[in-house]
């Protein structure tokens, strides 16, 4: 006898498991890999394999964290209606209702999604599992697949302060160096220039100062970093340092998840998480924005 949950993975759509005005769907923040438009399931796929076989997925071998937007499609066998995609421990998979055959697989229902990766996922190999479900509840053997989950390269430098977070989010990060410069988007290097009234400057005068690489996800345009840099080329300014997280737009996400990491000489020195909320985006988002995510100091 098919269990109601089970049977509910295969029959029910988004709409109808979000229909309940009282239970909030579980969006599955926790879980390493994201789908757009699927639902989340938390727990285990079932053990039994007598539904359909999944016969192909295209998905990039290779990942970085905070990987957005990554085109996932497949080819299953006839009977199939949903298909369930989850990484190797993650808490819980997700359904994706199966598509129409296509040019590509006439005769077999596909489905396509877009899958994103959350930053705090650890480097190494992860195992990508799919499995077909029919309109019974029945699950078919596992088509597995391994990705590289490889870091993205950090900007070089003596120091280097980085921020990464995992949704769509449009997060920006202020560092304040010693001398008292706030380095974000509005001011993206710690050059100062001379006052009014001061001698000018020689010709290709050297600047040697915090730079930020990237305006990541601005104006909730997605690029796929998820993640931006203050670099020091040179020996950073002695003292004291603090780093701010701004939530400038959630860009339609629940939430976010942050983490900054200070790395002087490349050892890292220093690292906190934090999560952002449509509470953080009601403040100010100018010079002095954010919520204070990290203090150190430089000899």
């Amino acid at each position: 006898m098919r269990t109601p949950f089970v049977l509910a993975l295969a029959i029910a759509s988004v709409a109808l498991a979000t229909s309940c005005d009282d239970v909030k769907p579980d969006e599955g923040l926790d879980a390493t890999l994201r789908v757009s438009g699927g639902q989340f399931r938390r727990g285990d796929m079932p053990a039994e394999e007598t539904g359909p076989a999944v016969k192909d997925v295209s998905l990039s071998p290779i990942v970085a964290p905070g990987a957005s937007d990554r085109k996932c499609a497949g080819v299953m066998e006839g009977p199939t209606t949903a298909v369930a995609l989850a990484l190797g421990g993650d808490p819980g998979f997700w359904i994706v209702p199966a598509a129409p055959p296509d040019v590509t697989a006439p005769g077999f229902p596909t489905f396509a999604a877009s899958v994103s990766f959350s930053s705090a996922i650890a480097p190494g190999t992860r195992t990508f599992i799919a499995r077909a479900v029919d309109a019974e509840g029945r699950f078919g053997a596992p088509f597995t697949r391994p990705l590289d989950v490889t870091p993205a390269a950090r900007p070089t430098g003596r120091l280097v302060i980085a921020l990464s977070w995992d949704t769509q989010a449009d997060l920006d990060l202020h560092v304040v160096d010693p001398t008292g410069v706030e380095i974000w988007k509005r001011n993206i290097n710690s050059y100062e220039p001379p006052p009014p009234g001061a001698p000018p400057e020689a010709p290709n005068t050297p600047h040697p100062g915090g730079v930020l690489d990237f305006d990541s996800n601005a104006q909730c345009v997605p690029d796929g970093r998820h993640a931006e840099n203050v670099a020091y080329a040179d020996k950073p300014p002695s003292g004291h340092y603090t780093a701010r997280v701004d939530t400038y737009s959630l860009c339609k996400a629940a939430g976010a998840h942050w983490r900054v990491e200070a790395f002087l000489d490349g050892t890292s020195v220093g690292a906190a998480e934090g999560s952002s909320t449509e509470f953080d985006t009601r403040y100010s988002h100018d010079r002095g924005a954010g919520v204070l995510a990290l203090e150190l100091d430089v000899p």
